[in-house]
């Protein structure tokens, strides 16, 4: 089970994936709930109805957990979006760095409620992909993340703030005991026995100082590099060299794009050039495998080459990054010196966008003393075409590689146009 941070429509409210899910009548719900809930050793619970049965969702957070705050089911709040329950199956897949909100949806029920790695997502999604075709459902792909492979529908997270209050998870309520005097001389007994054995017991130790600046600092480094981070300048320019070897024409289809992260592998999508699926899928290599036909007839996407692994962005080499200012110095070309604008520099086709960096940890007053030097963070965007890839092997190593979009471009310029992403690191 995951909670997400405070939502920015209300800062108690939080989302919950990884719930148990189960399917009752709703004639006698609360006996069912009362089963499942003992079977689960679940705490809390939320309920919608679908026709003539309940769809529950058991979970048992940690107290610490939901001590004051308000706890809404994720998958409640897609399986009831006007996008899903209309459809016959729905599997919907939302990114979050490293982590894949899965929830599988069959006509207004929730099947699947799980947080999972990117690879496992993949995974999972092959199995429920065999599983409706088994079934004979329609299913429908939506999501949003750079590593769950293309979908039917983009569906941002933001949709799940539509519904302010839809998914509620409540609090169980607590069976009341059939001897309640026995439990009431138990308590007493209990309470009188704990009274001497503190009394009996040396004082607790004094609680933990209030953790200082720096430490905070170090620990919000130390989380944000322990997922390797491949250095831009070595991974760009081997994910668009090894794109430039697949055919750009196969059984009738035209190479359109291909969409990478910085794991796994990319996805390429083709369109038709007077060829059929048929085709394509007789003539496709296992490389390529999953073949997924679009429903407009007209694009197909396939599994593209594999991401490299490749040296990632150092902490311990942070005195030798450029700064913020030689960085934007170092990433112009001589005509891009002549811009105005110092964070949209335009060249040739060749574009370097820079956002202004952000503290990688707010500096409050008070709490101690700062490091002499602070890390900020902030996003970069390059377009450019092919030939212009070998400026992107001379990006300093302070650049971290996100997401990289290959496209042949059929408009004027024409040519193989690439948009890299990712973030780049300062000290102050």
């Amino acid at each position: 089970m995951h909670i997400t941070e405070p939502l920015p429509s209300d800062r108690k409210a939080r989302l919950v994936f990884g719930l148990d899910w189960r399917a009752y009548p709703v004639k006698g719900a609360k006996a069912e709930r009362r089963r499942y809930a003992g079977d689960f050793g679940a705490t809390h619970c939320v309920e919608f109805n679908v026709g003539q049965e309940t769809i529950a969702g058991f979970a048992a957070p940690e107290r610490s957990e939901a001590r004051g705050a308000r706890l809404y089911s994720g998958a409640a709040r897609i399986a009831l979006h006007a996008r899903v329950k209309s459809r016959a199956a729905a599997l919907v897949l939302l990114q979050d760095d490293q982590r894949v909100h899965l929830v599988f949806v069959v006509r207004g029920a929730v099947r699947s409620d799980e947080v999972l790695t990117p690879e496992e997502a993949r995974t999972r999604r092959e199995s429920i992909v065999n599983e409706c075709q088994r079934m004979n459902l329609a299913l429908v792909t939506l999501g949003t993340g750079s590593s769950i492979g293309a979908v039917d529908e983009a569906f941002s997270p933001a949709a799940l703030l539509e519904d302010r209050k839809g998914g509620r998870i409540s609090k169980l309520p607590m069976a009341i005991p059939p001897a309640i005097p026995l439990t009431v001389i138990f308590i007493a007994l209990f309470f009188v026995g704990s009274k001497v054995y503190d009394a009996l017991q040396p004082p607790p130790p004094p609680p933990p100082h209030e953790p200082t600046y720096a430490e905070k600092y170090a620990d919000a480094v130390r989380k944000t590099f322990a997922v390797p981070k491949p250095r831009a300048n070595v991974l760009a320019p081997a994910l668009i060299a090894s794109l430039g070897t697949s055919e750009s024409n196969r059984s009738g289809w035209r190479f359109d794009r291909a969409d990478c992260g910085n794991a796994g592998n990319c996805t390429n999508t083709y369109s038709r050039e007077g060829g059929t699926f048929a085709d394509f899928d007789r003539d496709a290599e296992p490389s390529m495998w999953p073949v997924k036909f679009d429903s407009d007839g007209k694009h197909l996407s396939t599994r593209g080459v594999p991401v490299p692994s490749v040296a990632p962005v150092l902490v311990t080499e942070q005195k030798s990054w450029p700064s913020e200012q030689a960085l934007i110095d170092l990433v112009q070309t001589p005509s891009q010196r002549l811009s105005v604008k110092p964070y949209e520099l335009d060249s040739h086709g060749y574009k370097v966008t820079l956002s202004p960096s952000t503290p990688m940890l707010a500096a409050p007053a008070g709490l101690g003393p700062k490091p002499a030097h602070l890390m900020r963070q902030g996003d970069w965007t390059i377009e450019g075409f092919k030939w212009q890839s070998v400026l992107l092997a001379r990006l300093p190593a302070n650049m971290v590689l996100d997401t990289l979009k290959v496209e042949f471009q059929t408009t004027e310029p024409i040519g193989i146009h690439f948009t890299a992403k990712g973030k780049f690191y300062v000290l102050d």
